[in-house]
């Protein structure tokens, strides 16, 4: 058995974040000298307990309905 795990398939996406957004994840990367990618994997990967919930309320991995998810207003 390998004691070195092979990392995970990496994935290009491209979003779009509002200017106050951008700008504090500048800085924050600045701040912790990393990356923004490796940022946005570790906010994803954060586990945030009501998605927690909400997951395994819907029987463990997959997609979250829609209704689980807040919405903001336009």
């Amino acid at each position: 058995m390998a004691i070195v795990k092979r990392p995970p398939e990496s994935v290009n996406r491209s979003l779009s974040l509002e200017t106050p957004a951008s700008e504090l994840l500048d800085d924050y990367c600045k701040f912790v000298d990393c990356r923004p990618d490796y940022v946005g994997n570790f906010a994803v990967l954060a586990r945030d307990p009501g998605y927690r919930k909400c997951k395994a309320s819907n029987n463990g991995p997959g997609r979250v309905p829609v209704a689980g998810i807040a919405r903001r207003s336009a």
